[in-house]
């Protein structure tokens, strides 16, 4: 699979961000870049596969770890693990996008796209027996605000975490 980086786009009279770090293995392409407005982003893709939850969650909690956002890592592993298997297992895509923007001192988004156009169905409580289906419950409870758009190429699927405002 071939995997390009979408390149942040630098303001009027702005150079384009320098990228931190870039590797490439696995089916999937990595980089964490400045914007132009001085916040860190980071974005990757990845293949659509079983692994894609484990590399996702590394990759998160690493770019946390470097941002000195290490009280979010616990809770930021667990909804990338979630957004991504869900795209996985429930949509017919075939590359993920994980992209995760410091949108202040203490906060982060975290965005998961995928390029199925189906409907997701809103979250509902589930029954003692049901073996699947709390994944969106748990974004839902830990994020500060979460939420699900339709976008021309698919879905994209975010939560805002903050260590301010923990849900615990």
């Amino acid at each position: 699979m071939t995997s390009a980086l979408i390149a942040l786009a630098p303001q009027a009279g702005r150079r384009a961000p320098r990228p931190i770090y870039v590797t490439k293995g696995g089916g999937m392409l990595k980089a964490v870049a400045s914007t132009p407005a001085g916040q860190p982003g980071y974005l990757a893709k990845y293949t659509a596969r079983v692994t894609a939850p484990g590399q996702a969650r590394r990759d998160v909690v690493r770019t946390l770890t470097r941002w000195g956002l290490e009280q979010l890592s616990d809770t930021a592993e667990l909804l990338v693990a979630e957004l991504v298997t869900n795209a996985v297992i429930h949509t017919n895509t075939r590359v993920i996008s994980v992209t995760v923007t410091r949108t202040g001192g203490t906060s982060v988004r975290i965005v998961v796209m995928d390029t199925d156009r189906t409907e997701i169905t809103p979250p509902t409580a589930l029954g003692v027996g049901e073996e699947s289906g709390r994944g969106l419950l748990l974004v839902a409870r830990l994020a500060v605000r979460w939420g699900i758009e339709r976008v021309v190429t698919g879905k994209r699927i975010w939560c805002d975490l903050d260590t301010q405002e923990v849900n615990l």
